[in-house]
Formats: structure tokens, sequence, C-alpha cells
């Protein structure tokens, strides 16, 4: 089985991300190191029931990212390899990473948001060419999430990794709809409390409209 073949294998695996399962179950992540991403968007602090930031303090952070790089390694033999070790630079930086990132998915234009560089090699054998993260650290991370983005754009499934459009969760959900027509992190949650919210909103106005 080539490396290749034996990532894809690991891909179909449930994997629980740390901060992505606090929003819905393991199964429902994006593929492969895609999980990866969802995951480090969604330790923003978000949700309903609003969840703590993960990405608060070096200690939390740190946690979230022991736990996240040992399911990486799991689903994509080619991830950066564990342990990295976070300082105060580095949490700046992740922090950075995170935000820019849900800046871009959201499609929100922000001139305060910096623009996300990264080094990445490329690698050729029988599997065919890959692009491969650079740099140690958060610049490794950095590099490794932009390539999944990248991946993703060319593979077509870019348009399934979405924010909740609930602006009181926002969490960011991986869409495995046949359409890609889902807005929801979850339907029962924020679906049924926007549609709810907006049907008494739709009577407020019909109560004040003239006869």
């Amino acid at each position: 089985m080539s490396l290749r073949e034996k990532g894809a294998v690991l891909a179909r695996r449930p994997v629980a991300w740390r901060a992505s399962t606090r929003f819905f179950p393991a199964k429902d992540a994006a593929p492969g190191g895609l999980g990866f991403v969802e995951d480090l968007l969604n330790t923003a602090s978000m949700g309903k029931p609003r969840q703590p930031d993960l990405l608060a303090d070096l200690d939390s952070a740190q946690a979230w990212l022991d736990a996240s790089l040992k399911n990486l390694r799991r689903v994509d033999p080619q991830a950066p390899a564990a342990p990295i070790t976070l300082d105060e630079r580095g949490l700046r930086r992740i922090r950075t990473l995170r935000d820019a990132l849900r800046t871009a998915l959201s499609g929100v234009s922000d001139t305060r948001t910096p623009t996300i560089e990264a080094t990445t090699s490329a690698s050729f054998s029988s599997d065919g060419p890959m692009l491969l993260p650079r740099g140690t650290g958060v610049e490794a991370l950095r590099s490794y999430a932009l390539i999944q983005l990248i991946a993703a754009r060319y593979g077509g499934t870019a348009g399934r990794l979405k924010v909740c459009a609930n602006p009181r969760c926002q969490g960011v959900f991986y869409d495995r709809s046949k359409n890609c027509s889902r807005v929801w992190h979850d339907v029962t949650i924020c679906g049924n409390i926007e549609n709810v919210r907006a049907y008494r909103a739709r009577k407020r106005a019909e109560r004040g409209a003239p006869a």
C-alpha cells in the first residue's frame, strides 16, 4: 500500500477533534487534514451555548495543539511531527492564523487581517507530485493549513467548509449534503432557532403594517 493510499484509509476513520466535537459528532468532521483546519477554526469562543476560547492562554492552547497533532498524524502521515511547544509568540501567531482563516472563510473583507503567507516544498514520486509543509513550530502548521485549503480548492471541496449562519454560533462545519446547501452547523439547534426568530419578526411586522 502506497503512502497516499495509507493516508486515504486513515482519513476515512472518524477522528474526535478536540475543538470541533464541541459542536458536532466526530463522524461529521471534515475529512483528512482538512479536519485540522476545521478544528483550528473551532477553537474560538463561539457556539450556543458559548464555548470557551481554547487559545485563550498557553496551557489551554498547548493542550489543544497536543491533542490535535496526535489526531493529525492518524489521518495524514505527511503532517507536521509532534510535539510542537508553544511560547507567547507562537500563541499570538496561531491566533492570527486562526483569525485570518476565519475571515477568509466567512467572505468578509477586513483590511486589518494580514495576508497569510507560508513556504512549501514539492515531492515527486510514483504517487505523483505532492506539496509538503516547511518550517518548524507554528510556521509548519501555517504551511500545512494552506496546503490543505489549496488541495480542497482543487479537489472541489473547499466550498463545503462553512461558517454557521447563526450569528450567535458561527461554528465551522463541513457540509456533506449532496448539493452543498447547508447553512447551519446543526439545523435542530441553530436552524430552528433562526427560523423561529424570523417567523416572530414577520409576525411583528404584519401586526405593525397598515391595513
